[in-house]
């Protein structure tokens, strides 16, 4: 079993909330980053790993600082070597709208920097454009939703192959088209 494939099994524990010990799988991330420090993909799952562990799974309060901190210097070094990366920007420019606190910021401001520089670095790329005009608020944006479920299949392959980033940001794009779709019904 690859990291990809031991990760998704992590990634599977997501959403019962119920106490776990996350630390096992935070051990293991991070083990998994000493080893490929410069793999993109990886980066970006254990920014949503651990992120999403501190939005929405039970922990102790004794925890909460430790995951802080463990978050904040992932991001740090994952930004300071992928900053040029679309991907890369895409990805943690989306999670970056929640709970940025967690992250140490105070807006939302970097989040939509790093969606229009993932735009703009592949503006053929409309999976990035939805992305930023759905965090702007852009009324584009369910068209452009639309156009992806219906025209870009690989597109939605590809994030299927993200594992929880992947599943996270498909989840939002089927609503985006789900919402274009009724407001389409309505003309």
């Amino acid at each position: 079993m690859n990291w990809k494939e031991q990760l998704s099994e992590i990634e599977k524990e997501f959403g019962f909330h119920k106490e776990i010990d996350w630390q096992p799988s935070i051990d293991f991330v991070t083990g998994l980053l000493a080893e490929y420090p410069n793999d993109v993909e990886l980066n970006v799952r254990a920014v949503y790993l651990l992120h999403n562990i501190l939005v929405e799974e039970e922990y102790s309060d004794e925890e909460e600082s430790g995951m802080v901190e463990l978050l904040q210097k992932w991001f740090t070094q994952s930004k300071e070597k992928f900053s040029d990366n679309a991907e890369y920007l895409f990805f943690i420019g989306k999670i970056l709208h929640v709970a940025e606190w967690f992250f140490g910021l105070e807006d939302n401001y970097l989040a939509l920097e790093f969606q229009k520089k993932a735009m703009e670095k592949e503006p053929e790329n409309q999976l990035y454009e939805w992305a930023y005009r759905l965090s702007c608020g852009d009324a584009s944006e369910g068209n452009l939703a639309h156009q992806l479920i219906e025209n870009e299949k690989s597109k939605i392959s590809w994030l299927g192959t993200k594992g929880f980033p992947g599943e996270y940001i498909l989840e939002h794009l089927k609503m985006s088209h789900e919402e274009y779709l009724g407001k389409e019904a309505l003309n």
